[in-house]
């Protein structure tokens, strides 16, 4: 599902207008619209916070992917069925579409996390309790649990938010194209070419402090990629003994016929010594 398509759900499960979640979550009401109507497909993960805490949803349901890597379709069909429900009751009293339950139970799409959570609140089950009910849990349980996959479960739910909302000091991709430029954990870094940037804005904060762009064929990309390192470097080399080692590897490029190759072995293993240390 689009996020668009997940938060109409959520509306509907909220009893809200579109309106009303633009007045809540402090976008414009024109915004929402172009958003969920698919005229816009970015969404910034900041506002998505907002939407996720207005329509009471998790941000992982929204923005990333919360699909539950298992098939709980004949479960989900039993569980239903020993309530005397058709497919239609469940939708009704869940607000999830019927078309989706009915691909859930044919395991024909992935389970939403989320989604599943409010079946099994339907059901009058926490999502351990159904798992374990239909002998699908099979998660192994660190010690310091106690056995306890209820407390095991909520912990994991608490990383998985804290990562997502790890991201929200990223820039926004428009930002990056735009102005050139993105920080990562307040140091700068120029962004010289926007070559397959949609592709590789994840690469990019893969690691903190990393300049770090994939292979490359094309020569142009190559020496954008260069003139980043040692930009980087520039920035990164505050003591005099680092300025004079950066020195010494650029009058060593500028005085020699290097291929660029040969001088990304001369300025990445420097760039890599200038990194600061990560805790």
């Amino acid at each position: 599902m689009t996020p668009s398509e997940k938060i109409k759900i959520c509306l509907d499960m909220k009893n809200l207008k579109r309106k009303d979640l633009a007045e809540a979550s402090g976008m414009s009401p024109s915004s929402v619209s172009d958003f969920l109507n698919g005229k816009t497909t970015k969404l910034d993960i900041t506002k998505a916070q907002s939407i996720a805490n207005t329509l009471g949803c998790t941000l992982n349901y929204l923005v990333g992917d919360d699909t539950m890597h298992m098939e709980l379709g004949a479960a989900l069909k039993s569980e239903r069925e020993k309530h005397g429900e058709t497919t239609d009751v469940v939708s009704l009293n869940t607000k999830i579409p019927e078309a989706l339950i009915l691909k859930y139970e044919h395991d024909d799409e992935p389970v939403s996390y989320f989604l599943f959570g409010k079946l099994c609140q339907h059901y009058d089950l926490s999502i351990v309790e159904f798992l374990q009910k239909y002998d699908l849990y099979d998660e192994y349980i660190p010690p310091q649990f106690n056995g306890d996959a209820e407390e095991y479960e909520t912990f994991r739910r608490a990383e998985r938010e804290d990562a997502m909302r790890e991201q929200s000091s990223y820039p926004e991709l428009k930002d990056i194209v735009d102005n050139g430029w993105y920080q990562v954990d307040g140091v700068p870094a120029r962004r010289t070419f926007k070559g397959r940037l949609d592709n590789i804005v994840k690469f990019m904060y893969q690691y903190k402090y990393t300049v770090g762009f994939p292979n490359v064929e094309d020569a142009k990309d190559a020496e954008a990629g260069l003139d980043e390192y040692i930009e980087m470097c520039k920035l990164l080399a505050k003591q005099p003994e680092d300025q004079a080692r950066l020195n010494a590897v650029l009058s060593k490029m500028q005085s020699s016929n290097m291929s660029i190759d040969e001088k990304l072995d001369l300025i990445i293993p420097l760039h890599v010594s200038l990194l600061p240390s990560i805790e």
